[in-house]
């Protein structure tokens, strides 16, 4: 069965969306040289984790901020492809 991008993307979104939703993560891209004359060409994306406290005030999980950098991309070892 033959997948339409549109199908595809919804899949994706859908999937990635979970994954931020699992973590209470925020997923943002931005030019680290703004207002330089690189500008533009530092695009780096980074997932955003907030720190998890108990009502006692009891660290559950520290925050952390995760520098994907430029480019992610797939483990070959991973893919479905047939």
């Amino acid at each position: 069965m033959k997948l339409s991008k549109e199908q595809i993307e919804a899949a994706f979104r859908t999937e990635l969306q979970a994954l931020l939703d699992k973590y209470g993560a925020e997923l943002e891209a931005r030019d680290h040289y703004s207002g330089y004359a690189e500008c533009g060409e530092d695009v780096r994306m980074t997932v955003d984790i907030p720190a998890i406290w108990t009502k006692a005030g009891d660290l559950v999980r520290e925050g952390t901020e995760i520098d994907l950098g430029s480019h992610v991309w797939p483990n070959p070892t991973n893919l479905n492809v047939k």
